[in-house]
């Protein structure tokens, strides 16, 4: 019997040290599928806020930038820190989504800059895309923060401070859409009468088509239109705010042409339905609801309107 459960503890001893020798270091990342087991894993919601950012990074979770760059585009972070810079990386956190996506947090340093990326992994593994959650080091604000909640929707927050009284903040609610593969924006929240600027969240985007630019009626009523992924999309964004803040709206997607002067927004799992109609020179859109976007505006206000066209501003020389 003593023989037994020697043996019996032998095996158990076995299993516990394969188990450790199954954590997997920075330079044995080999395959995406260690890279995303090299991320700690995480309970959610799982929120990252300056405060953490100002911390030392955790040096063991640090990540060299030929592996980094074999599983996530540079791209995702040279726009924001350019082209010449040498950002360090640290592994910050994973959390996965039930035979969906995998979540990646990370963590990149240049300088006094730092920024908390959130990557998003199918299920068989391969990027799909990466936005930025938090960041600190390029703007003034009191605070800030970046959330996935249990719900896999990804919330951003930031409060700054306009004088000794007035406090300003910006929420937006995002989630990951299969369909349209991006991060599409579903609720923004500022304080009202109080926020000044509107933060255009495609502005960064390319705009070749012959339709993409800003389309204005005043710093609070536009439409925004970029390339999509093909010249038979467009990529939207559309903020209004009308009768003295009492209808506001806004809402970030993808539409896709039916005609050469008209895209058209749908969503099968939502009733919301915009029709864009550009005149034939592309100096005006009409906006049209179709269909119930509720969810998206105020009850007594829709999206709908005639928008100009912008000049785009020349580059300084």
């Amino acid at each position: 019997m003593k023989q037994y459960i020697l043996c019996l503890g032998l095996i158990v001893t076995l299993f516990a040290c394969k188990d450790k020798k199954a954590t997997i270091k920075a330079g044995e990342i080999t395959t995406v599928a260690d890279f995303i087991a090299f991320y700690p894993e995480t309970a959610l919601p799982y929120m990252i806020a300056d405060t953490m950012l100002a911390r030392k990074p955790n040096t063991t979770l640090a990540l060299d930038v030929s592996t980094i760059q074999k599983f996530m585009p540079d791209s995702v972070w040279k726009k924001d820190f350019g082209k010449n810079a040498s950002p360090k990386f640290y592994a910050l956190g994973r959390a996965k989504e039930k035979e969906k996506e995998s979540y990646l947090f990370t963590e990149v340093t240049a300088g006094n800059k730092r920024i908390a990326y959130l990557a998003c992994f199918s299920n068989d593994n391969k990027f799909l895309k990466a936005m930025p959650l938090l960041k600190t080091g390029f703007e003034r604000y009191i605070s800030a923060y970046g959330m996935l909640d249990s719900k896999f929707q990804i919330s951003t927050y930031r409060e700054t401070k306009k004088s000794a009284e007035e406090i300003l903040f910006k929420r937006n609610i995002y989630f990951y859409d299969r369909n349209g593969d991006n991060f599409t924006l579903i609720v923004t929240e500022p304080n009202e009468d109080i926020i000044e600027d509107v933060l255009n969240p495609i502005d960064t985007m390319a705009a070749t088509h012959k339709f993409s630019g800003d389309y204005v009626e005043d710093a609070k009523n536009f439409v925004s239109i970029r390339d999509g992924k093909n010249p038979s999309e467009m990529v939207f964004f559309v903020h209004f705010e009308k009768n003295d803040g009492k209808c506001n709206g806004e809402l970030k997607g993808s539409a896709r042409f039916i005609s050469p002067t008209t895209a058209q927004f749908v969503k099968s799992d939502n009733p919301c339905s915009l029709e864009f109609t550009f005149t034939t020179s592309g100096n005006k859109v009409t906006m049209k609801e179709n269909g119930r976007c509720g969810t998206y505006r105020d009850i007594q206000c829709f999206f709908n309107g005639s928008y100009s066209k912008k000049k785009a501003s020349k580059p300084k020389k």
